[in-house]
């Protein structure tokens, strides 16, 4: 029952909650307030321990490297093939964008609520230069804040805008990258205290997603769509794609993740196997296909896979939070975790761009506002870091104006991945185009929104 519940005024606190925050904003304040960084001491490792210093993601290697090219690139050479890349401007294989991926963003401590929702998470990155093979990257914090954005008139949810800026350094002190994001942590928790979790832990609370979303049953006629989304697929490689060429409006090819299937019973996929990664191939291979069977969601995988092996991963988001048992794979889908669909995207926008072009600035936005959790429960957050200033994303694009990414991507989905032109101008001498782009499923639910800014080079 509601009343169960406390009911929550912005900026009003029990003593101990007083207590949590104040420690809280004491830990920010060391980031906050550290200064500028000596980059040669970040690199020599005499930082160590600094706030904000995180610790180095140490060589970036080969193997890591392939497996999210293969993963998110498919068969783009650029990142697979290491005689192929000596020929590129690069000179030898880069790395995927979100090889490395620093947490610039803070959570707020346990303590603070029993029951957790996780709304507006935005994130955006700058590329200035690639991450090559036994790369050293030294991430930074910059800036750590939260901020009561619970609603005037009170809420049995307390909700928290969570936020954080930071850069990525290479072993030569170079900045390879910078960074932002944003994302709502909204808490409820029981008025009697004897109630509550126990150490502070959080139960992951989350829209129904299974009564929401039913599975998507593949007939004859979708496979017959989605093989030929996968026969115009195209990779543009060597072949430079000019700035001039380039026309706002313009849409580039789509290219179709999935369907997206787990190894095993799991509540979320954080990663696709590669034998699910691989159903294109299969399925356009005859002799392949000739041996593959469809699954009782009607997607053809090879007789091994039929059965999922069992369950490996327990709970939700490692470290963070316990889940509720009943809500975890109620049918059998697994959750897909929602910040993969921005490498599809990205995925997707290599192969337009081909190897002349550069990806300098993704962003993203995952769950705005869930279905269940109107704004008088959870509201909008319209304050962002400086980094995303082309936010919101999809009004770029006049037929998707209305269209928002509120859906969670579900076990069994395929993404199309889209994108549209709607600027492109010149800047300090370099070139540069911007798209929105989107990730919709078979039956049109849309699980992830964005935009890049794409560097391409002038004929003259």
């Amino acid at each position: 029952m509601d009343n169960e519940y406390e009911f929550y005024f912005p900026g009003v606190y029990d003593k101990v909650d007083i207590i949590i925050l104040e420690e809280f904003q004491a830990k920010l304040d060391q980031i906050n307030n550290k200064g500028d960084i000596n980059i040669a001491e970040l690199v020599s490792g005499k930082l160590a321990g600094t706030p904000g210093v995180m610790a180095p993601i140490k060589k970036v290697t080969l193997p890591s490297m392939m497996i999210v090219a293969k993963r998110y690139l498919g068969n783009n050479p650029l990142f697979t093939d290491k005689e192929y890349a000596k020929k590129t401007k690069y000179g030898g294989l880069i790395t995927f964008p979100f090889v490395a991926e620093p947490n610039y963003m803070t959570s707020m401590p346990a303590g603070i609520g029993d029951y957790i929702v996780i709304t507006g998470h935005n994130d955006t990155r700058n590329y200035y230069r690639p991450v090559y093979e036994d790369d050293t990257l030294y991430p930074v914090i910059d800036e750590q804040h939260f901020e009561d954005i619970t609603p005037a008139a009170g809420s049995q949810y307390r909700t928290f805008a969570m936020s954080g800026t930071g850069k990525l350094y290479n072993q030569k002190g170079e900045l390879v990258s910078e960074g932002a994001n944003v994302v709502k942590e909204s808490f409820r928790r029981h008025k009697d205290p004897a109630r509550r979790n126990a150490g502070g832990t959080r139960t992951w609370e989350r829209p129904d997603w299974w009564h929401q979303r039913k599975p998507h049953i593949y007939t004859d006629e979708d496979w017959k769509y989605i093989i030929g989304l996968w026969k115009k697929e195209n990779l543009r490689g060597a072949k430079v794609l000019y700035w001039e060429d380039v026309k706002i409006g313009d849409e580039p090819t789509p290219t179709v993740t999935g369907p997206v299937l787990a190894e095993s019973e799991t509540e979320i996929i954080f990663s696709i196997p590669q034998w699910a990664t691989d159903t294109r191939a299969n399925v356009l291979n005859p002799k392949t296909f000739a041996n593959m069977v469809k699954n009782k969601q009607g997607i053809y995988v090879l007789p091994e896979y039929l059965v999922k092996k069992p369950k490996s991963l327990v709970g939700s988001l490692p470290g963070m939070m316990n889940s509720p048992p009943e809500l975890a794979n109620r049918d059998g889908r697994s959750l897909i975790q929602n910040s993969l669909a921005t490498k599809w995207a990205v995925g997707m926008l290599c192969n337009w761009m081909g190897d002349a072009g550069w990806l300098q600035k993704i962003g993203w936005n995952i769950m705005s506002s869930p279905p269940g959790y109107d704004e008088s429960v959870i509201p909008h957050h319209k304050k962002k870091p400086a980094l995303f200033e082309k936010f919101p994303y999809l009004e770029k694009v006049p037929y998707m104006k209305d269209k928002r990414a509120d859906c969670h991507g579900m076990e069994g989905d395929i993404s199309i991945n889209k994108a549209y032109v709607f600027n492109k101008y010149a800047k300090d001498g370099e070139f540069f185009v911007d798209l929105a782009w989107w990730c919709e499923t078979m039956d049109k639910y849309l699980i992830g929104e964005g935009f890049a800014t794409i560097k391409l080079p002038k004929k003259n």
